[in-house]
């Protein structure tokens, strides 16, 4: 049967996306060297040589780390050096070098065997455990065993495989993401991976597209391959025939295209033709996205997501100082406009790194709850906060997620009004114009919006959630992600009723969740009357197209026939006609370009 699907073409495996984007290259099985240890015993003479072996690939290994984290200098890319910080420490572990020459003296191994045995202990422990944050960093010691006794063995470790390579894979760990950076890879394969490994957040940020947990792809491919990554559609397909090839070669051109004919409307304002302004704002994770924020012209971060300063940290702990780096990084680097600070939300499908285990972990704890029941974090984070937007006066708006009762939001407020009091009796400079809003991403939030607004500053809308509380879809389970419909009449209706309490009692709504980021959702959210809409930085050149070729009526229309659609089936009716009549507007918008 794997023979025939050699032979087979259109073969289609699903995966989940880490980095969007669409790619077609050539497959590259990628495996480490070949590690080949012999176990047998060796004269205790030669044990001195065995020690000065680990010692010299302990130094070729860190000075290649050390051009690695040059490179991620030279791209302003302070979070992948971060990494390289945390692997410096596992290479120069104190206790693993002292395991290695006790392993070499006790049992008379070759430097090889000492180094995988002392690896494989602490790599058992992490496994005996249940901390699934730990556990997605086991790529990250296999790598660093397989390099030191690769460079005792004098293997190579990666070689080049050419700009269109496409590395398919069981896993890949930071470094290995680096140098195929270096070397032009234009995608990533994994069966294994997590969303929030360092390598994904590598790939992330050197821009290459990536899918994890195609747990088959590796049983159908063969090195040479013709493969496609869409990570769009979190498929991989390899041996295209020539129509598939077509078709995605078509999207792909078009896509550049149209990178090309958005680069005219960079600078131009958020505006529909009548001259409705729409704010488009950044979605910011990581300290080297921020530099999207000049390049594409976002009006400030209407998200700035702290999840990703736990990944180093322990068990629900956070470093202050880091903290107050990533927001001094990112008020910094958005101009004069308003950061909007999410606090921590981990929990659901964003790994913990504690023991406890939930049956249903999007239902359970996650968000606020935890910052509730972890108040030493919420006080860590709300002064680390606080502490920077002093520097900043009127720029600061705190976002708290996973709010469902007016409770958890009171209880929060209460501790940031004292801790605001606290600083100011230190001598701290303290803004007193921070805003303090929630995320509207449960039903019972939404159907109670009144409620909330006599107290809240801001609402800013999570779609991604909010789809999935009320239609009851697990947004990240491929069984049923066809009943995961973000346009569905009744999130829309939650949305409405958001946007007419902001209205009544004069308190901003944005929306941050992927719907913003769609062109033809995000003019349907304009419709129902949003003016602030955050999105991953490369994507506001796209919505801020569509947004200038229509008036403000013709929106409130696309809305409205939306609303009007009672099934899925004539919701996507109504796209496809948009779609066809937006293409036209697209062309002629083109021709006037051109023209020029």
């Amino acid at each position: 049967m794997q023979k025939e699907n050699a032979y087979k073409t259109n073969i289609k495996r699903n995966g989940v996306t880490a980095v969007s984007g669409l790619v077609m290259g050539v497959a590259r099985i990628y495996t480490r060297g070949n590690i080949n240890i012999n176990p047998d015993p060796i004269d205790e003479v030669r044990l001195p040589d065995e020690k000065k072996k680990f010692i010299q690939a302990r130094k070729t290994v860190g000075m290649t780390m050390e051009r690695l984290s040059d490179f991620a200098d030279s791209r302003n890319d302070s979070d992948t050096r971060d990494i390289m910080d945390a692997q410096y420490e596992i290479l120069n572990d104190p206790e693993l070098e002292a395991m290695v020459y006790r392993l070499i003296d006790e049992k008379s191994i070759r430097a090889e065997k000492a180094i995988y045995d002392a690896f494989q202990h602490y790599i058992d422990l992490i496994k005996a455990t249940d901390k699934s944050f730990l556990v997605s960093r086991l790529s990250d010691l296999r790598d660093m065993r397989d390099r030191l006794i690769q460079n005792v063995q004098q293997l190579a470790v990666i070689a080049s495989f050419g700009k269109d390579a496409v590395m398919v894979t069981d896993d890949v760990s930071p470094i290995e993401v680096i140098t195929f950076a270096r070397n032009g890879v234009k995608g990533i394969i994994c069966t294994a991976g997590g969303l929030t490994s360092h390598a994904s957040i590598i790939a992330n940020a050197m821009g290459i597209p990536m899918i994890i947990d195609a747990k088959s792809v590796l049983r159908t491919v063969q090195d040479g391959d013709t493969i496609i990554l869409d990570g769009y559609g979190q498929n991989v397909i390899i041996r295209p025939d020539d129509e598939a090839s077509s078709s995605y070669t078509r999207v792909i051109k078009r896509q550049k295209e149209e990178d090309k004919f958005l680069r005219h409307v960079i600078g131009k304002p958020a505006e529909t033709l009548c001259g409705t302004k729409i704010e488009l704002q950044a979605n910011i994770d990581f300290e080297d996205e921020v530099l999207n924020i000049e390049k594409y012209r976002a009006e400030g971060i209407g998200l700035l997501r702290t999840d990703a300063l736990l990944m180093n940290a322990g068990p629900l702990t956070m470093d202050r100082s880091r903290q107050e780096h990533f927001c001094q990084t990112a008020y910094a680097g958005s101009g004069s406009g308003t950061v909007t600070v999410r606090l921590l939300d981990v929990g659901g499908d964003k790994l913990l790194n504690i023991k406890s285990k939930e049956a249903n972990p999007f239902l359970g704890w996650r968000g606020v709850r935890i910052l509730l029941d972890r108040r030493e974090l919420l006080q860590s984070q709300l002064e680390s906060i606080c502490r920077v937007a002093g520097r900043y006066p009127g720029r600061t708006r705190i976002l708290v997620p996973m709010i469902s009762s007016l409770d958890e939001f009171l209880e929060v407020k209460k501790e940031f009004e004292d801790l605001q009091q606290t600083l100011e009796k230190r001598g701290v400079p303290v803004d007193r114009n921070i805003k303090l809003g929630i995320m509207v991403e449960v039903p019972s939030v939404a159907l109670q919006i009144r409620k909330f607004a006599p107290y809240v500053d801001f609402f800013s809308i999570g779609t991604n959630d909010l789809t999935q509380y009320t239609l009851a879809v697990d947004r990240g389970n491929n069984l049923i992600s066809s009943l995961y419909q973000p346009l569905h009449p009744a999130v829309l209706t939650f949305i409405s009723m958001t946007i007419q309490a902001g209205e009544e009692f004069h308190i901003p709504v944005s929306v941050c969740g992927e719907l913003a980021s769609d062109p033809y959702a995000a003019l349907i959210l304009a419709g129902l009357g949003v003016r602030e809409l955050s999105m991953t930085p490369r994507l506001i050149p796209k919505v801020k197209q569509a947004i200038r070729l229509y008036e403000i009526e013709e929106i409130r229309e696309i809305s409205k026939k939306v609303l009007e659609c009672n099934t899925r089936s004539e919701r996507e009716a109504a796209r496809k006609e948009w779609r066809r009549f937006y293409d036209e507007k697209l062309k002629e918008e083109r021709s006037k370009i051109n023209a020029l």
